[in-house]
This record gives C-alpha cells, structure tokens and sequence, in this order.
C-alpha cells in the first residue's frame, strides 16, 4: 500500500536512507582536520598562553609556519557548547627582542644608566627642588628618552603605555620654558604661554593637579578650565593673568572661538591622549583649533628672545596610524620626532578571557567579586554603555555589595564625589563606562572587570591601562567576560596578534570600512626605545 499511500512513501523511503547511511561500507570521512600536537622542549621557556587544552599554549620564542592557520583557542566560542571554556594571556618578558626582531645600541642604554637624575636635563633648578619635594629624584625611561627633545624645541611625539610618566615627560619641559618666557613678556590677561588640551573633563581635572604641585612653588599661575559651566563662563567670564592652561577640548574650543581666551601668545601646545582627539567626530573641529595656533618647524632654544612660533606635542597610549592625515594640513609632519615605547600596545599584566552565556553573566559576576570583597580588594567593573554601568551597579547594591556608578550621564562634580569615595577606600567596587578608562589616578585598583568587553581596542588597552601602573600594588591583573559575537571576533584578532607576536591592532568591529591599524613613526625620526611606568597618571 505505501505506493498509493503517499504519507507511508515518504515514512518508508525516510527509515530505508537512514538504514542506507549506517549500513554502507565506506563511510565518509570527515574532512581533513589535522590533530594539533602540543609544542615541545618547553622546559625553561615562558609560556604566553595557558587554556584547559595543553596543545593550544603558546611559549615564548615558539613561532609558527607562514603558510599554516594559526590555532586558536577562541576559535570555537561562537558556539554555545563553549561556555565556561577560558585562557590566560600573560605579558612578555623581552618585548623588545621578540616584537620588533631588533636589539638597541649599546650606546643608547650606556646613555640611559647615566641620566640618573633631572638636573643632566639641564631644567632650572627651582624645579628639581619641587620634584624632590615629592620625592621624585630618578627620571624614568619615557622622560628619559622625551624630555631631551622637548627641550630642545622639537615637534615631538609620545606613544607610550599608559601610567609610564608621559605627563611629566611633557609638563617638566614646559614649566621650564614658561619660566623663561614669563620674563620676556608683560602683563597677560586670558593669553597663556603653555596649552594642555585633553578629550575628557576628567583627564583635565587630573593634569591639571600635578601641574599646580609643581607650579605653586614657581610662581607659574595654572588654570584648569573643564566643561559643565560654558554658558556661564561666556556670560559673565573671569579675566586673570594666566601661564599655563589645562583644558578638555570641548570648552577651550568654544572659549577661544568668542575670544575669551587668545591663543596668540601659546608657544607649547600640548595634545594629551591625540587618538581621542583624532577621532572623526573631533576632526574638523580639532582642524580649525589647531590652525589658530601659530605652529612651527622647530625652536632655537639659544635665542634670547620669545620664540616666533609655538612647539607642538602629541602624547598617547594608542596612537593611530591616521594621525598624519589630519596634521598634513596644518604642521609640517617631517617635523615631528618620535619617541615610542616597545610596550606600546602590548599586554602588561596578566589577563584571564572567559567565555560566558550572555544569561549567566551576573552569576559569574557574584562569584568573582563576592572574594574580593571579602578579602577588600578594589575592583573597576567596565561596561559599554551607561545603561548597562547603571544596571550592574544597581544589582551588586541589591546583592548587600556596595558600588559606586560613574558614567558620562553624571555631571562633573557628582563623578569627583563618586570616585572619591572609590579611591578614599570607603568603597571597594567602582561601575563605570569608557568615561573612567582615562584620567583616573587608579594605583590602589589591583583587579579589573570587563563586565562587557569593547568593540574597539584603543578602549580595551586603556580600560587594561587603569592596573599594573607605576607606584600601583602588585599581582594586579584583568579578567574579560566573552559573551556576544562581535566581542568574540575582536578576542580572536587579540589573540592571533600575541601569537604573532605582534602589537595590539587598533580597530572598532563597528568600523570595518578602516582597516585594523599598527603605529608606526612617520617622518625622518623612527625611534622605538623601551620605557617604563612612571606614578603620575599619564
């Protein structure tokens, strides 16, 4: 009957092909999948990548074949049967030697061991004082290899990691000029000698601390001028006599637009993390900024007089490969020398990659911060977007865990309050968003939480950035939730750039049209020297 019957055809036609399949004599092989084997003579060597599957580590030195894929540990997370699967990445001992395939000169580190103190940099003596007020005696590598060049008047720029002293690098040499200049011209009002310009209030904030540390035993007048009051200080502004001025780049733009403050007397023009300030939506903005700065080549220290044109410095933790497209226009690029570290965009403290279910991230939340708590260990928890910050906040409190959110939907001085109670220990966790990745003073935080890992790498080396730093406590380390796709994809590119060996790509999964870009010197200057970190916050 089942020839008439059509429902029992396709019944009986079903159970005969799947007789057909487990009955034949040569079944098919799967496709050619080849059995990695775990690498050998590793006694001695240390390892980079750890995971649960001995033949996917990766130890230093070990490189693989150019024509061979490279293994992956995260290559199987999309996935749902990887949950719970994890690695750890753990930062490199010889960075330079292994990423760049090149060793300095032995004249270069003889020149380092000897600059042992401020005063071989030739600054005025009333600043050597205050640093050892501080106890700041001994200049580190990026000062080291940075100041120099400033202070010979150079174009320079400082692509280095953050928490390496990149501030003092650049502040250092511009007190001392203001110092000079300050003699060589009369009274000021709303004219400053010295511009700091940074992408965020709160970076503003903080430079603008360590800048009137130094400056208030000087006689340097400084003036910290952050957004939140613009309509306020355009009505009724504050006219002073003013040396140095520290500003985020969204008020100082506007204040110097109505001529409130004049920009014809700078003579240093400072740019605090650039790759920021580089971004499209600041471009053309930034542009018209610069262009009413009088910039130069170069300037001849041994003139008596005031300089005719203004220095310009560029400092960053992730410099784009972009940068000399928007400078083309208004700086002669040929005239910016380089001063970049081998660690830049590399990792600097050990980190954990764990592959969770979106659904049981609050879960893994609870266990991983009930133990430090206890043990009263500081956290920063980092999210993508205020909602999420906000949320995690509100159910770590609900959970008896105190937590302080800090978001960019906050103003200025509810964050200040915010982190005082995070950084004066009262509280131990602190819920942020990218707004905290830059310009906090973090050298008590010894874990870091990306409850949501970033699309875009420039904001995963700064988040990476707020642990491990100069003055810092130790066994500081980070540890990433994998959960979504996209964030799995940039995890991959990760991951096959340590194997690589190679630095950090700097891209944003969001923005493929740009391809995935590595900092490299542009120019006559292609120095990469090693620094170290430095306790003064960038």
């Amino acid at each position: 009957m089942s020839r008439f019957c059509n429902l029992c055809h396709r019944t009986a036609y079903g159970q005969f092909a799947q007789l057909q399949r487990c009955y034949r004599k040569n079944p098919k092989r799967r496709g050619n999948v080849k059995r990695i084997e775990p690498p050998k003579d590793i006694k001695g060597k240390t390892p980079i990548i750890v995971c649960k599957r001995k033949e996917f580590n990766f130890y230093e030195g070990q490189t693989y074949s150019k024509y061979a894929p490279i293994p992956l540990v995260s290559k199987g997370w999309h996935h749902y049967k990887s949950k719970g699967d994890h690695f750890f990445v753990y930062p490199l001992t010889n960075v330079k030697k292994e990423a760049n395939g090149k060793s300095f000169d032995n004249k270069e580190e003889e020149e380092e061991e000897t600059c042992d103190s401020f005063d071989h940099f030739g600054l005025n003596p009333q600043i050597t004082e205050v640093l050892k007020r501080y106890s700041i005696t001994k200049p580190l590598k990026i000062q080291k290899l940075g100041i120099p060049k400033i202070i010979n008047g150079a174009n320079t720029v400082i692509a280095a990691e953050t928490g390496c002293g990149k501030t003092l690098a650049y502040l250092l040499p511009m007190i001392d000029e203001v110092l000079r200049w300050k003699e060589l011209t009369g009274q000021r009002y709303n004219a400053p000698l010295g511009l700091i310009v940074t992408p965020t209030r709160e970076l503003a904030f903080q430079i603008g601390l360590e800048a009137k540390k130094i400056c208030q035993y000087l006689g340097i007048r400084t003036r910290t001028i952050t957004g939140g009051k613009t309509k306020k200080m355009m009505l009724d502004p504050t006219v002073e006599e003013v040396d140095i001025v520290i500003a985020s780049f969204g008020v100082i733009s506007k204040l110097t637009t109505t001529k409130i403050y004049k920009l014809n007397m700078v003579r240093h023009l400072v740019l605090d993390e650039a790759d920021a300030l580089f971004h499209e939506t600041f471009e053309e903005k930034l542009r018209v900024f610069l262009r009413r700065v009088p910039l130069g080549f170069a300037q001849n220290m041994e003139d008596t007089k005031l300089p005719v044109s203004a220095q310009f410095t560029l400092t960053s933790a992730t410099m784009p490969s972009r940068m000399s497209e928007v400078l083309e226009d208004i700086i002669n690029v040929q005239s910016l020398e380089h001063v970049a570290s081998d660690k830049l965009h590399h990792i600097l403290v050990p980190q954990k990659f764990i592959r969770v279910g979106p659904s049981d991230k609050p879960t893994e939340l609870l266990k991983y911060i009930k133990p430090k708590v206890a043990n009263k260990e500081q956290v920063i928890i980092f999210n993508n977007n205020n909602a999420t910050c906000n949320w995690v906040s509100m159910f770590l409190n609900k959970s008896n865990i105190q937590t302080v959110p800090l978001n960019g939907d906050m103003a200025l001085y509810v964050r200040q309050n915010k982190y005082a109670s995070f950084k004066s220990g009262k509280c131990l966790i602190l819920c942020t968003t990218n707004a905290g990745s830059r310009g906090l003073d973090t050298v008590t935080v010894r874990h870091v939480l990306n409850y949501e890992f970033p699309t875009a790498t420039a904001d995963y080396i700064h988040r990476c950035g707020r642990t491990g730093r100069i003055g810092s406590v130790k066994d500081c380390r980070v540890d990433n939730f994998i959960s979504t796709p996209d964030e799995i994809t940039v995890v991959q590119k990760i991951e096959r750039a340590i194997r690589k060996m190679k630095p950090i790509p700097i891209f944003d999964i969001h923005e493929p049209k740009e391809e995935d870009s590595i900092y490299e010197p542009f120019g006559p200057a292609n120095e990469t020297e090693t620094q170290q970190e430095f306790s003064i916050p960038y």
